[in-house]
């Protein structure tokens, strides 16, 4: 009997391990499709006189459509821009506006970013390693291959410093410039276990 429970123990504990992350991600798709859907819900309920599931969510769609095309046009970035000036400059709600402008422009850059890959570098002092991210091939100073790389700042990884190394002083990691991201993003929270090495 003390093998069956052993047994039974091991593969419920299993089963909860597997089933935790379909049931949280069904969860999160749930109320994100219920929320979409009930953005625009009390202004169609009340044009028509009923409800219809998905249609707030397509208008949400919509809306996110217009919203993009704006962003894409030049008179729909100067409106964006006046947009942004006076939300920013709203107390409480510009600093609500500006924290979620800032992890929206982090997800964007990491997306388009041009950097190469990860790696550490001894930054501000020595023995001090910190997360970098190399920009571009090394070039030679005064007979010297100096490696360009950017260490972004947290929360804000758009911002940060600029500097070029010697390369036996730059080292290769495994990270990818995601992870990277997320650790700058979330000031070392969503940092992994480890940070390998990897060989030149």
């Amino acid at each position: 009997m003390s093998r069956f429970g052993r047994h039974l123990r091991t593969r419920l504990l299993a089963g909860v391990l597997v089933a935790v992350p379909l049931v949280v991600t069904y969860l999160g798709f749930t109320w994100l499709f219920r929320f979409a859907d009930g953005l625009l819900q009390p202004y169609i309920e009340f044009a028509i006189g009923r409800h219809l599931p998905g249609v707030g969510l397509a208008g949400a769609l919509v809306i996110l459509y217009i919203l993009g095309y704006l962003g894409t046009n030049v008179l729909g970035r100067w409106f964006l821009r006046s947009m942004d000036a006076v939300l920013s400059r709203t107390p409480i709600a510009g600093m609500v506006y500006k924290a979620a402008k800032q992890v929206v422009d982090a997800i964007r850059v990491s997306q388009e970013t041009p950097f190469k890959r990860v790696v550490l570098v001894e930054f501000p002092t020595k023995g001090i390693w910190s997360i970098a991210f190399v920009t571009g091939k090394a070039i030679d100073v005064g007979g010297e291959k100096m490696q360009p790389v950017f260490i972004a700042t947290t929360p804000n990884p758009t911002t940060g410093y600029l500097l070029r190394y010697p390369e036996a002083d730059v080292r290769p990691t495994t990270l990818s410039v995601d992870e990277a991201f997320r650790m700058v993003v979330s000031g070392g929270f969503a940092s992994p276990s480890t940070i390998t090495p990897k060989p030149r």
